[in-house]
């Protein structure tokens, strides 16, 4: 039974309707069942509300005032009976009672978001003063968590700017205990600037001494320097438990994280313990697939598919390190620790295994995670090696991560000095490049910028914008018979251009008399060490008074087995029939060699020439058109630079294979057909028969 207890408002007035509550009873005044009279009247509150309050007819809801009950049904099939008649609406409209309704108009405010969660971040350090730059850099970038409105990484040298206070804590473990170089001023100069940004940032610096006893060098990891680490860490992680963290990220200050959604990334996997896998040089990584009983590494099946990307996805493995989340919500997360070893621990006394050894005590398993590129890594330094040798290491780490990526990103509150580049001997170093290519500008400047490498860039001569009457000009003609060795197709105008590009520096060479010049084209991938290597070589090459006009720094080898060694020169071969001018060293008197011949009236693609030239092309008809073979060409073995990218790749470019003929811009080139663009040593062309170069 219901007793209306509430006043229907009047005409005019503003609201949600009704708003009316009803009380429970056993009869009414007159002792009418409460919900036969609602029934009964409901039809003329109805029909008023509807002229006073512009009710739907539609929206009246009393539907769930007693679910299943009989009355209820007969009530509100009333109301809607009633609503069907206006006669009977004018005969209750002095009626003081009305029902209670809510109506879909009514505005209700969001819900709000989630807080972003508290991240602990460890920084430990020790002798990484040439990484510690980037590494906080990119750390920016991984700290605004999506919320945070920071621009993606981008090929702009300028970094980003710091991300906004939240809900993050940084714990800093900047172990600058035992530092030889300049960590313990860098990384307080970034936490100087950086703590306003935080909730809280704690500084353990150790001033001295600066190494450990017993110590082989710098980068020797002792005993005790592995439980000084654990010790730290595990200080790290008592402090995320104390201020009830969600999460602590471990990042060595050589590991740099380029993806800036990578703690988002992780985070979101759920995992009690995950580390992104990281790129580094040859197959090094920050994880192990096997582990032995003893607690030593084992090869696995698993390990190279991973590493290589071919199986994609996070997967549980035995050993992360380097850099990791870890998920502090989880329960068993309780069990963990870095120092003092578990009770049982009888594996090797490093704090990476001891921390997997407790993870497999507490039944945790850890996984790795390959779905995206996450960032690089630093391969570990050997006892007796220096810290400049870890530094030209790191170099090579940041060459490589700008092949498919931006630059690393150093931060704007660490002070940097600036790069003293040299000629590393050479008289000139030119680069090559078509002004209309400015991402390969850009990547070759700032790799040779972090070489430490001066450079003089030459634009290059666009073929495909050439015309026919320009051609004539320049009084370039095809070489009688030429065609290429594989495709069958004839000089292209990328050719050309690429030819010409070549073939000036050679002139400013003589007309300026510079004694020796290097030429990089701009796909060049820099191998490890390549300064300390060239400047090596060249020295050696002086020492033994070497006769010399080419030097190759990169091409593709045809014939690798028929380059004998140099006498007294490591490293340096008799080059043969190759492909390719990705860079060389020249002489003066390679130059006017090369100028003597008068390529541009019998032109073929520069890197068939110069094979003509120390007469090892294995095309006689070709060689006769040169009387004077006698270029000196070497070849650096093994080569200091490689291409970018191959036919194929997706990031692959060419603009001598695709392009048009020479004469015909009607007929259209690419790649497809030709070994020369392709990875790999490339047959002889003499051992493909026409047969088999008609299905390439």
């Amino acid at each position: 039974m219901f007793n209306p207890v509430a006043k229907r408002p009047g005409r005019g007035e503003g609201g949600p309707v009704g708003r009316v509550g009803y009380e429970t009873g056993t009869a009414t005044d007159e002792g009418e069942p409460g919900l036969e009279r609602l029934a009964r009247e409901a039809g003329a509150v109805a029909g008023e509300s509807r002229c006073c309050l512009n009710i739907p007819q539609n929206s009246l809801t009393i539907a769930a005032l007693l679910p299943g009950n009989e009355a209820t049904d007969s009530a509100i099939q009333g109301v809607r009976e009633a609503m069907r008649s206006t006669e009977e609406s004018a005969a209750l409209a002095s009626h003081q009672y009305f029902v209670d309704c809510y109506f879909s108009e009514e505005k209700y405010p969001e819900e709000s978001k989630v807080q972003p969660p508290t991240v602990v971040i460890a920084i430990i350090a020790r002798n990484t003063a040439h990484s510690l730059p980037r590494s906080k850099g990119q750390l920016h970038l991984n700290e605004s968590v999506k919320a945070t409105a920071l621009p993606p990484s981008s090929s702009s040298c300028v970094p980003p700017p710091p991300p906004p206070r939240r809900r993050l804590s940084v714990f800093s473990l900047a172990a600058t205990d035992h530092n030889a170089d300049n960590s313990t001023a860098m990384l307080k100069e970034w936490l100087t600037v950086m703590q306003k940004y935080y909730h809280y940032v704690e500084w353990r610096p150790m001033e001295q001494p600066i190494s450990y006893a017993g110590e082989l060098g710098p980068k020797h990891w002792t005993n005790t320097r592995y439980e000084h680490v654990m010790k730290l860490k595990q200080a790290a992680l008592n402090f995320a438990r104390k201020r009830w963290a969600d999460y602590i990220l471990y990042a060595d200050t050589d590991n740099i994280l380029t993806n800036p959604e990578t703690l988002n990334l992780m985070i979101a996997e759920n995992k009690s313990v995950i580390a992104p896998m990281l790129d580094s040089q040859g197959a090094y990584s920050n994880y192990w697939c096997g582990i032995t009983p003893q607690g030593y590494y084992r090869r696995t099946a698993e390990y190279f598919p991973t590493r290589r990307r071919h199986r994609l996805g996070c997967f549980p493995v035995p050993m992360v390190h380097s850099t990791m989340l870890l998920d502090l919500r989880k329960e068993g997360m309780k069990k963990l620790a870095f120092y003092p070893p578990h009770e049982e621990y009888s594996w090797p006394y490093d704090d990476i295994i001891v921390f997997a050894f407790s993870c497999r005590a507490a039944e945790i398993q850890m996984y790795l995670c390959n779905k995206e590129r996450y960032g690089y890594l630093n391969v570990p330094a050997k006892p007796l090696q220096t810290l400049e040798d870890d530094r030209l290491n790191f170099v090579h780490v940041h060459l490589e991560s700008m092949i498919d990526g931006p630059p690393m990103h150093p931060s704007r509150f660490v002070h940097m000095f600036p790069k003293q580049r040299d000629l590393m001997g050479f008289d000139e170093i030119f680069l090559i490049n078509l002004r209309r290519r400015t991402d390969r500008r850009d990547r070759m400047l700032f790799s040779l910028n972090e070489l430490e490498v001066d450079v003089k860039v030459v634009d290059a001569i666009d073929g495909n914008a050439l015309n026919s009457s320009e051609i004539k000009i320049l009084g370039v003609d095809l070489l009688p018979g030429y065609y290429d060795p594989f495709s069958g197709r004839t000089l292209t105008k990328g050719e050309v251009g690429c030819f010409l590009s070549h073939y000036f520096i050679w002139k400013e060479m003589v007309d300026v008399q510079m004694d020796k010049a290097l030429i990089f084209e701009d796909d060049v991938r820099f191998q490890a060490n390549f300064k300390r290597r060239v400047l090596r070589l060249m020295e050696e090459v002086e020492q033994v008074d070497l006769d010399w006009d080419i030097i190759y720094f990169g091409r593709k080898q045809v014939n690798p087995g028929k380059e004998g060694d140099v006498e007294k020169v490591y490293n340096l071969v008799h080059a043969d029939y190759s492909y390719w001018t990705l860079s060389y060293a020249i002489s003066l008197q390679g130059a006017q060699k090369l100028l003597n011949a008068e390529p541009l009236s019998k032109m073929l693609p520069v890197d068939e020439f110069l094979p003509i030239m120390y007469d090892k092309h294995p095309n006689e008809d070709y060689k006769s058109h040169f009387p004077n073979r006698n270029l000196q060409a070497f070849s650096a073995s093994p080569l200091l630079v490689q291409p970018c990218h191959y036919a194929g790749d997706a990031q692959w470019v060419s603009d001598t294979e695709t392009s048009t003929l020479w004469d015909d811009d009607n007929v259209r080139t690419d790649w497809r057909g030709s070994h020369k663009t392709l990875k790999g040593s490339a047959p002889a062309p003499e051992m493909l028969s026409s047969a088999y170069r008609d299905e390439l």
